[in-house]
């Protein structure tokens, strides 16, 4: 064991808890832009526009590090301008290896846009590197793909450049670790996902930081390139979300872009850690020194003052920085994450969990007398799991103020006798994870309520507040709602004259909790509740959260439900379903009206003919509770296998097919279909000849949705809401069940007599006959043109049992 390192291990653990700002240490990372001129004309900075004036030589550069404040500095980062442009490169990493005793680590960042140089600079920088027993870590500024990239940089051919260095450091020996960097701004912000597929397919790290408004950059004053608006910065918060959870490996990296969701969606304050803080240090091309790059003034020469005076000296005013401007900070800086105290032990027992299992793994014989454990071993955590979720369930019911052991009240059956039109309304539900399809559901319960009682005042209690907000402002319905948080929602309740569990499937699942709390705090308080045009299922055997959705559904006053297998389900839970109603999913009450509104006749339409995909990846912890992971994984694998080989050979068959992937989830929350089709065409490019594009980058309003949907000859959906909408919009149909004939999208298909099969059973030559025949007829006449929708007469009824 190195009892240093893990000493000092355990000392950044405890430096988390303690209060910032944290005691200054001597810098362990310099951060060394060696010059202040530039090549590229990027759009987020301004360097360019200066001219070569003084630069420190790496003499002077000696001189600096032999200072004792230095003693301590790991790593260097050489950026610029652009560094490459200095010829001496080499001659300034021996100085710093020569003189700062305990340096591993120099990293480089370059735009790459003269690729021979760049490239040759590298190299002599790696050869001295090497030769000093260090690490060299090169990232290439990247920030889209293509011509993307050029626009941004304002350089034509910089992509094509930045690719040929790419290609040199995936094969170079000297390098150790190899990085993209992309700086989002308004120019390439729907064009990450691109970006993210490039690198995946040349197996090269990338990562993103958002642009700023930069004093080293002489941006500081800029605001165009970085004023992205609330759908650019929600496309740009999600895409961190689906990054976090597929892609970005370190856990500071991790712990930064969550910090920026959280700053650039609600404004709170940065969480992320930023060595800068306390043990960074900035050394200009000058030979100036400074705290951090972004708001630390320059504290004097480190040439003509010591720099140990300077640094130590200034203290306040990296207090000040800390105190006042490092809350707002949105630069992407790492370090020791600031943690609360009570978070400390499990942190220590992760640390050293990682340690161990890190350990076993390098001590064969160890790790193979082990080996025969893992199976009690899982057996023994999966038996635990009960019990942590019981545990995990009355916290969160705590949290609401709500015991274990509750009992239903009587809900109110009418309007309370303050109520005066218009009605103040609060929906809940599954918001602020909303597919395409509850967008649809929250338009039709809201034109179904306009309908039965004219004008409403709307609230929405949210999950996710950023995302329900761009909600609002995709459809005009919403327009003049106002948003809740849960916690809000739990508050503002009780003013309320009707709250309304807004369709979608009531389920087990943890937030459950939260929707029971908010029916009974109406119920306390005489404010009537209904279930609108809402599912059920599905049902985890065993789970604690059944008894919540159990109490939520004899929770409610009213219950319209959107089929009859959900009905039947109530009454089997234990529910007096004697009174409750069947309508349809009130989605296509929504595509009804926006159908009418523009109809497909009046749309220009392809050429060629266009199948609409509406698949999304397999959530078998859901659907197939029962199942072991390796069999799911097995069956999620064929039917992905069998879907494209279907794809392939009707390609080949019918040249000018159109292959259309419409993803109807673009967040996180319900697994964003963006990144499923993503994956599944970078691993059978053979599709993307055929690929309509455009439609795997920024999302589409709800009536933008309806007119690709119109566009297209036939679907291939999985989701049920892609059945409605392509039913809605008159497209033949295949249907594939991921629920596997056990809910709602079998029974939909088996009413409208529509081709379908199991996932669990899918093969190519079913889907290649069948979408053949659909991809031959004409459009269809849509359900609700040959009988009546129900799900407004339903509400309508109810509403007017409340007023009675």
């Amino acid at each position: 064991m190195n009892l240093k390192r893990e000493v000092a291990a355990m000392h950044r653990i405890y430096q988390t808890a303690r209060a910032r700002p944290w005691p200054l240490e001597k810098p362990t990372v310099i951060q060394f832009p060696v010059n202040d001129i530039c090549n590229a004309h990027c759009q987020m900075c301004n360097i360019w526009q200066q001219k070569l004036d003084y630069q420190i030589s790496p003499e002077q550069i000696a001189t600096i590090m032999r200072n004792p404040l230095f003693s301590e500095v790991r790593t260097v980062g050489i950026n610029g301008g652009e560094p490459t442009l200095r010829k001496d490169l080499d001659q300034i990493v021996t100085a710093l290896f020569t003189h700062l005793p305990r340096l591993q680590t120099v990293s480089l960042i370059t735009n790459a846009l003269k690729s021979a140089m760049t490239i040759q600079r590298i190299r002599e920088m790696g050869e001295v590197i090497r030769a000093h027993g260090g690490k060299f870590d090169v990232m290439v500024s990247l920030d889209g793909y293509g011509a993307v990239h050029d626009r941004v940089r304002g350089r034509p051919g910089n992509f094509d450049n930045a690719v040929r260095v790419i290609d040199m450091i995936q094969s170079s020996d000297l390098i150790t670790n190899r990085r993209l960097g992309c700086t989002v701004i308004k120019e390439n912000i729907y064009g990450l996902h691109d970006l993210l597929d490039f690198a995946i397919q040349q197996d090269i790290y990338l990562k993103y930081r958002i642009g700023i408004p930069h004093q080293r950059l002489y941006s500081q004053d800029t605001t165009e390139p970085f004023a992205l608006t609330l759908q650019e910065r929600y496309h740009f918060a999600v895409f961190l979300e689906n990054l976090i959870r597929f892609y970005e490996p370190s856990e500071n990296q991790r712990l930064f872009y969550r910090s920026l969701i959280g700053q650039i969606m609600y404004g709170r304050p940065r969480t992320a850690g930023c060595d800068w803080q306390h043990r960074g240090a900035t050394l200009t091309s000058r030979g100036e020194l400074l705290y951090c790059a972004v708001q630390s003034q320059t504290l004097g020469s480190a040439l003509n003052d010591d720099p140990e005076r300077l640094y130590w000296g200034n203290e306040p005013h990296l207090h000040d920085i800390v105190k006042n401007h490092c809350d707002t900070c949105l630069h992407d800086y790492v370090g020791i994450h600031p943690r609360s105290m009570r978070q400390l032990p499990s942190i220590y027992a992760d640390m050293w969990k990682k340690r161990l299992i890190h350990r076993m793994k390098r001590q064969f014989l160890l790790k193979s007398r082990i080996k025969p454990l893992k199976w009690p071993l899982k057996q023994f955590r999966d038996a635990l799991k009960p019990l942590r979720t019981w545990r995990t369930m009355r916290r969160r019911m705590a949290s609401v103020q709500l015991s274990t052991n509750i009992q239903p009240i009587a809900p109110a059956m009418h309007l309370p006798a303050r109520a005066q039109q218009p009605y103040r309304v609060l929906i809940i539900g599954w918001y602020g994870t909303e597919t395409l399809g509850d967008k649809a559901i929250l338009g039709g319960i809201v034109q179904a309520l306009g309908a039965a009682v004219g004008d409403i005042v709307l609230y929405v209690a949210s999950l996710e507040p950023y995302i329900s907000q761009v909600t609002r402002n995709q459809m005009p319905a919403l327009h003049g709602s106002e948003i809740y948080p849960i916690k809000q929602a739990l508050q503002q309740v009780t003013s309320m004259d009707l709250v309304i569990f807004g369709g979608g499937p009531i389920m087990t699942i943890p937030n459950v909790v939260e929707m029971l709390a908010l029916f009974r705090r109406a119920a306390d308080h005489g404010i009537p509740t209904i279930l609108a045009g809402c599912g059920i299922g599905p049902i985890i055997p065993f789970s604690p959260y059944n008894q919540a959705l159990i109490q939520l559904l004899q929770q409610a006053s009213y219950r319209i439900y959107r089929d009859r297998q959900s009905r039947d389900l109530a009454r089997v839970l234990g529910v007096d379903t004697h009174a409750d109603q069947v309508a349809e999913d009130p989605s296509w009450t929504w595509l009804q009206h926006q159908c009418q509104a523009q109809p497909a006749d009046t749309l220009k339409t392809a050429d060629q003919p266009v199948l609409l995909l509406g698949l999304r990846d397999w959530p078998y912890r859901q659907y197939a509770a029962d199942m072991s992971r390796a069999e799911a994984e097995q069956i999620k694998a064929h039917f992905e296998q069998e879907v494209v080989a279907a794809l392939e050979t009707l390609i080949l068959r019918h040249p000018d097919l159109r292959i259309l992937p419409f993803p109807m989830c673009t967040n996180h929350i319900g697994d964003d279909d963006r990144w499923f089709y993503r994956r599944l065409l970078r691993q059978h490019p053979t599709l993307q000849q055929a690929i309509v594009p455009g439609l795997l980058d920024g999302e589409l309003s709800p009536a933008e949705a309806v007119q690709v949907f119109q566009s297209a000859t036939a679907a291939l959906t999985m989701r049920f809401h892609s059945l409605i909408f392509a039913l809605s919009c008159g497209l033949p149909v295949v249907c594939i069940d991921y629920t596997l004939k056990r809910g709602k999208t079998s029974a939909l298909a088996q009413r409208y007599q529509l081709p379908h099969d199991s996932l669990d059973s899918i093969n190519r030559d079913f889907l290649i006959t069948a979408l053949e025949q659909q991809l031959a007829r004409p459009h269809q006449l849509a359900p609700w043109q040959s009988r009546p929708l129900t799900f407004s007469t339903a509400l309508q009824s109810v509403l007017q049992q409340l007023s009675a």
